[in-house]
């Protein structure tokens, strides 16, 4: 059910807003029409009651106080199109024969023709034709004596009422012997009216654009937090998240332009903190280095100052990435395809072996420079140890895909993520003498990450594939 209700929803705040509120609006009508309607009904059937025995009276009245040459008239002109009166020499207390005579009384009623100056009524067809349908439905009800003292009549009638089409009957005597009869039916009016539409209509207007006021003085800050936070991710300098909208996105924004200051002062320290480590090894090694020419055993100094310049090696690059990290590389847009070629370019001149493929533009924002330095890493790594490189880019849905493959041994299973690690070396690989110290992975992997992206290496049959994946950049 939780599934069905995401894939139901709008994405969107706002989208989901609007159909909540219109739901809930929907929930509240339908409660309301069920109360309503019933209550409407029972008002409706009352006022309908109350009018036809005061009519019936009233007429019963008329008829008793003219001289009978007028009575057709008389009962002509008080019929309306859900109202007939008829008088009868005598009553009858089988009411399935009055009922019939009922329904034709009233179904004549439409044909008769109009009287001068009283066109027929708007719904005579609508009449006529349900008309037609109730009479066919409605079961006989049974009469029950309608005492004086309820209705205004000096006698007691016969009444008979029909709850499933809305229709009622009565029989009275009159003072002349005649009975005179009444019957009334008239279906019941839709509660829901072109007024009824309109008014739920403009309704629903107005909860829309309420919901989409609120749904943008909350979303917008949002979305601009969002933004932030995808900047952050990869390593932009971000500025602080404008802290206004609603409380509770108030102290969110708050809390990550905190975080934000917490973190750029964690990195910032760190890397002050392995400059100045790396720095203050230089005093040391160049000590060290002295000492070990003074040292008079050849074969001792030799395997001295080669651990020296080991150590002094390791230390420089630990330097220059402490460099690279500190300077806070602006982010940009570039031309990535362009940034590879011009790449590979500048390692085929120095000699290596590096094939590209050529793509069509892809604007991308990034830090072009720290980018090239991993993909510098990667591609050296793989002309160095399987002889070759080939580069590939290609555009995916989720951002941009860059894959480095080489003809070399592979790495084994169990070490493709260990020597992402720190100063890590494979001893049947990465040697000393091919000038490495460990840190060409790691550096690589850092940048790449600090972009929101990941490095990802895995043996083929032949060699070994580099992968290089980076987002999508909004």
């Amino acid at each position: 059910m939780r599934g069905m209700m995401r894939r139901l929803l709008p994405i969107s705040l706002t989208g989901q807003m609007v159909i909540l509120l219109l739901a809930a609006l929907a929930l509240s009508q339908a409660i309301a029409f069920v109360v309503f309607s019933d209550e409407r009904t029972t008002v409706l059937k009352g006022a309908a009651k109350e009018e036809f025995l005061v009519r019936s009276a009233s007429t019963a009245r008329l008829l008793e106080a003219t001289p009978p040459a007028l009575h057709a008239e008389i009962l002509r002109a008080v019929g309306t199109s859900y109202t007939r009166y008829w008088v009868a020499t005598d009553t009858t207390e089988d009411t399935s024969q009055w009922m019939r005579e009922a329904w034709i009384q009233l179904a004549e009623g439409l044909t008769l023709k109009p009287r001068p100056g009283h066109p027929p009524p708007a719904d005579a067809a609508a009449q006529s034709s349900w008309i037609a349908t109730a009479a066919a439905a409605t079961n006989a009800a049974s009469w029950r004596v309608l005492p004086a003292h309820v209705w205004s009549f000096t006698r007691p009638a016969k009444f008979l009422y029909l709850e499933e089409a809305n229709a009622m009957g009565l029989t009275v005597p009159l003072g002349d012997g005649r009975w005179l009869n009444a019957f009334f039916a008239k279906r019941l009016p839709s509660v829901w009216s072109s007024q009824s539409y309109l008014s739920l209509g403009l309704t629903a207007l107005a909860l829309s654009l309420i919901a989409v006021v609120i749904a943008g003085r909350i979303a917008q800050p949002l979305r601009q937090l969002a933004q932030a936070a995808e900047g952050l991710g990869r390593g932009e300098q971000v500025e602080p998240v404008p802290e206004r909208g609603p409380t509770d996105v108030r102290r969110t924004a708050e809390a990550f332009n905190q975080m934000q200051t917490r973190l750029r002062r964690f990195v910032e320290d760190r890397t002050r903190m392995l400059a100045a480590i790396g720095h203050d090894l230089r005093t040391p090694l160049t000590s060290l280095r002295l000492r070990a020419e003074f040292v008079s055993d050849e074969e001792t100094r030799e395997k001295l100052l080669a651990t020296v310049e080991e150590m002094q090696t390791m230390t420089e690059a630990t330097l220059a990435f402490a460099r690279e990290d500190a300077s806070g590389e602006a982010t940009r847009a570039v031309d990535f395809p362009a940034l590879l070629e011009s790449l590979c370019a500048d390692l085929a001149d120095l000699g290596w072996n590096v094939n590209v493929s050529e793509t069509g533009p892809m604007p991308y924002r990034c830090r072009p420079d720290a980018l090239r330095r991993a993909l510098r890493n990667l591609i050296e790594n793989a002309v160095r140890y399987g002889g070759e490189a080939r580069v590939a880019l290609s555009q995916t849905a989720d951002g941009l895909e860059i894959t480095i493959d080489d003809d070399g041994p592979g790495i084994p299973d169990q070490d493709l993520e260990r020597v992402f690690q720190p100063f890590v070396r494979l001893e049947n690989s990465r040697n000393r003498e091919t000038g490495g110290v460990g840190l060409g992975l790691s550096i690589a992997r850092s940048i790449v990450r600090a972009h929101g992206g990941d490095v990802i290496l895995a043996n083929r049959p032949d060699g070994l594939r580099a992968t290089i994946r980076l987002p999508r950049v909004g």
